[in-house]
C-alpha cells in the first residue's frame, strides 16, 4: 500500500514532456507570426493611406491656388497689368531657373493685410524647377512680384508648391478651340478659359498616373470680345 501511494505522488509531480513543449512553442510562434504580419500590414496600409491623402491635399491646394490666380486675371494693356503674352521675351522675371509653364500675368489674387504695403494686384508666373538630385521629377514653383511699381529692381517671391511633378502645361480657349499661344496685344482680349494640366511622376514599378486638369473660365470681357460675341450672335 505504501509503495502504491509513493508511485501516485511521484506521477503527480511530473512536468510537461519535451514533445508538449515543442508543440506549444510551435503554436506560439505561428500566433506571433500571424500577429506580426497583420500588424505590419495594417501599419503599411496606414502609412500608404496617409501619404496618399497628404499628396492629394497638396495637389488640391495647388490647383486651388492656380484657379484663384487665373480667375483674377486683369484687363490687358493697363499701367499695372501690361499684356498677356506667352512669349518668353515679354517676361519681366529674370534670374528664375526652371522650365516656364505659364506666361507672366497680373492677377488680383494678392492678399491684403496690415503687414505689407501692396494691393491685391500682383504679377505671377509658374515654373517647373529641378527637384532633389537623383529624382526624375520636378517641383511646381510659383513666382510672385508684389510691387508692380518698384523704384528699384524688386526681388520675386518663390514658393515651391508641389513636388513630384513630371509635366505641366497650360492651354488657352479662344472660343473655338484650345491653343498654347496667346498674345493680348494682337487679340486685344483675354482667353475665354484657361486649362492647366499637371502630370505627377509615376512611382517605381507603377503605371503613369492620369493628368489632373483644371479649367478656369475667365470672366473678364473686353470691348473686342463683346464685338466678337455680337458678330457671332448676328451670324457675321
Amino acid at each position: 500500500m505504501r509503495r502504491r501511494r509513493a508511485n501516485v505522488r511521484f506521477s503527480d509531480r511530473r512536468g510537461f514532456t519535451l514533445l508538449e513543449l515543442l508543440i506549444a512553442t510551435a503554436v506560439g510562434a505561428v500566433v506571433l507570426l500571424v500577429i506580426q504580419t497583420t500588424f505590419f500590414g495594417a501599419l503599411r496600409l496606414h502609412n500608404t493611406t496617409h501619404a496618399r491623402i497628404e499628396t492629394d491635399r497638396v495637389l488640391e491646394r495647388t490647383l486651388g491656388l492656380v484657379r484663384r490666380d487665373f480667375a483674377g486675371l486683369m484687363l490687358p494693356g493697363g499701367t499695372l497689368s501690361g499684356q498677356f503674352q506667352t512669349s518668353e521675351f515679354s517676361s519681366t522675371m529674370t534670374g528664375i531657373s526652371g522650365e516656364r509653364v505659364t506666361p507672366d500675368f497680373v492677377t488680383t489674387s494678392g492678399r491684403i493685410d496690415g503687414w505689407n504695403p501692396f494691393s491685391e494686384a500682383q504679377r505671377v508666373a509658374y515654373y517647373l524647377t529641378d527637384a532633389e538630385v537623383g529624382s526624375n521629377s520636378k517641383t511646381l514653383t510659383r513666382v510672385v512680384y508684389r510691387n508692380l511699381l518698384p523704384v528699384q529692381e524688386d526681388t520675386p517671391e518663390e514658393t515651391a508648391l508641389l513636388p513630384g511633378v513630371a509635366a505641366a502645361t497650360v492651354l488657352f480657349y479662344d472660343g473655338s478651340g484650345w491653343t498654347d499661344f496667346w498674345d493680348s496685344e494682337v487679340s486685344q482680349t483675354l482667353p475665354a478659359a484657361v486649362k492647366f494640366s499637371l502630370t505627377m511622376a509615376a512611382a517605381p514599378g507603377s503605371p503613369a498616373p492620369a493628368p489632373a486638369e483644371l479649367i478656369v473660365p475667365i470672366a473678364v470681357i473686353t470691348t473686342t470680345s463683346q464685338t466678337e460675341a455680337a458678330d457671332a450672335a448676328a451670324g457675321l
